[in-house]
């Protein structure tokens, strides 16, 4: 396999009848489910903002499909995929196997008990995860301290949720809709205008 061809490959999921973007999208991939083209150029717009080598956290990781395709993409990082949902996590680990990647795992935490020392990243990830927690608004200054806690400095932390558009064109109803408004306290975020539409996406760099 060419080079040119690795940085093209992605890593798709169907495993444990998820049925992630199954509506309205055929297989293109054989027997696994495609992931949604919106979807797949969000992931690659964080892709491109994550570090390059060094521990990056995935918290909220679901299945795992955006940390086993960075590690993926990434060989030089270590992976660790975050998330309160057992089952979702073992959908991760297979997938890590199969595609035999030694950079990457998957652990039981969240927030609040990622289960990672403080100061041991130079990423962390966070997608779509704070506007999945009920009544996070007077929550988030708190949250986002205990992610950026997780970094070493100069380390990143990277954050997409659904706009509004994403909310009312895909019929998702998280139990929070935030808006950038909500992270004013945050003065040097950067939001990236590669994300396509649906999502927000934002990352900080610590000081």
């Amino acid at each position: 396999m060419s080079i040119q061809e690795v940085n093209n490959a992605w890593i798709y999921l169907d495993k444990g009848g998820t049925m992630i973007w199954q509506k309205g999208v055929s297989a293109s991939q054989g027997v696994f489910q495609p992931i949604h083209w919106v979807a797949l150029s969000r992931m690659q717009a964080e892709l491109r903002l994550a570090p390059y080598e060094g521990r990056v956290a995935d918290i909220g990781c679901g299945h795992g499909i955006v940390s086993v395709n960075l590690a993926w993409k990434k060989p030089r990082t270590e992976v660790i995929g975050i998330d309160p949902d057992e089952t979702r996590l073992s959908i991760g680990r297979q997938l890590v196997e199969e595609h035999h990647l030694r950079n990457c795992k998957f652990q039981k935490g969240s927030i609040d008990e990622p289960g990672i020392e403080p100061k041991s990243c130079t990423g962390v990830l966070c997608t779509e995860v704070l506007d999945h927690i009920e009544n996070v608004k007077p929550m988030l200054e708190d949250k986002m301290a205990k992610l950026m806690n997780l970094l070493v400095d100069g380390g990143r932390l990277i954050v997409s949720f659904l706009d509004e558009r994403g909310v009312a064109e895909m019929g998702a109803k998280p139990p929070v809709i935030l808006s950038l408004d909500d992270f004013a306290f945050i003065e040097d975020k950067v939001i990236d205008r590669n994300c396509p539409r649906w999502w927000y996406l934002f990352y900080v760099d610590k000081k």
